[in-house]
């Protein structure tokens, strides 16, 4: 192991002690080790990471990606004794997030079935189960172990620092972990769920899979994460209950849970859009249908136009009383 590598073990393990989950603190390695091919990550240079983000950015990189390197490597020059505060990007309003539809979830486990090897796609169809009708992360689900799912119940561990939670398996679901460990599961490991033939399953094979599928069957935006909003979303659709959302998708705060009501809310103005645009033209039509005659009238309000205290409306004349604002 090179004295880089050593040096990232000794940052690994600080910032695991400092309250970053075991999965969080192996993205910021990750981020550290792409970051020394681009930069000096022993002498900060400001010049020379300006110079970065501009290249980032130009390249069409997204400023929360580039947001998040700056982080890590603030924490890493903190870690080396080389205090330095990095350049902040302004935050973008966060786009409204990729929920796959009910048809679209029945299209991506199609796509696993097709596959002749079913220790595999068994598996990987298992695997976006999990994820839609549970609503894991992709942390916590490479940390389900087999005693994790008993009671008809899936012992989730937070990957946030948030509170462990159970989360309900609906009974077909049940059925095929079952079928799943008795024909398909790879015997190397002795605890883990998910397995490959060479151990419990890495995170970089099940967001790849998942991004492969994606681009397979025509949704380039699909992710793991995708799937954990399709869960809330239906969820909230369902029951009405934010709370109990809350509790099963394991947020801390409310104010996270809230975006599946706001979804909900611009789901029900498209919704009615139609409706309200039938209302506007049987509003039309109900006009044209009593709309009075050239003349008539004339005889009561012959100069009508002239009294500015009268108004004309698309039905009847109404007289307008004023007011002096003070």
């Amino acid at each position: 192991m090179t004295d880089f590598e050593l040096k990232l073990n000794e940052f690994y393990m600080e910032r695991v002690g400092k309250g970053d989950s075991l999965m969080t603190a192996e993205r910021r390695v990750r981020r550290i080790r792409w970051l020394s091919k681009n930069i000096d990550i022993f002498k900060p240079d400001l010049k020379k990471i300006y110079e970065y983000i501009e290249s980032r950015q130009r390249g069409g990189i997204k400023k929360k990606t580039i947001r998040i390197e700056m982080m890590d490597l603030e924490h890493w020059f903190s870690f080396i004794g080389q205090g330095l505060r990095m350049p902040r990007l302004k935050k973008e309003p966060s786009p409204d997030p990729f929920v796959p539809s009910p048809d679209q979830i029945k299209k991506i486990l199609e796509f696993c079935d097709v596959h002749k090897n079913r220790e595999v796609w068994y598996r990987n169809r298992l695997i976006i189960e999990l994820f839609a009708y549970t609503g894991v992360r992709v942390g916590e689900l490479v940390k389900v172990n087999i005693e994790d799912i008993r009671d008809g119940m899936l012992y989730v561990r937070s990957e946030k620092g948030e509170k462990d939670r159970h989360v309900p398996l609906p009974s077909k679901l049940q059925e095929h972990i079952t079928v799943y460990l008795e024909k398909y599961r790879m015997q190397s490991d002795q605890r883990a769920l998910l397995t490959t033939d060479q151990g419990r399953m890495p995170y970089e094979y099940i967001r790849s899979m998942v991004k492969k599928i994606g681009m397979r069957i025509g949704l380039p935006e699909l992710h793991p994460h995708s799937f954990r909003h399709f869960y809330g979303t239906y969820l909230y659709r369902n029951t009405n209950d934010l709370r109990l959302v809350q509790i099963l998708l394991g947020h801390a705060r409310i104010e996270t849970t809230t975006i599946y009501e706001n979804l909900m809310t611009k789901e029900a103005a498209e919704k009615g859009r139609s409706a309200v645009e039938k209302l506007f033209r049987d509003g039309e039509d109900l006009i044209l249908e009593v709309q009075i005659p050239a003349g008539a009238g004339q005889n009561k309000w012959e100069h009508w136009d002239s009294n500015p205290d009268l108004r004309v409306s698309s039905w009847f004349i109404v007289p307008v009383t004023h007011h002096k604002f003070r």
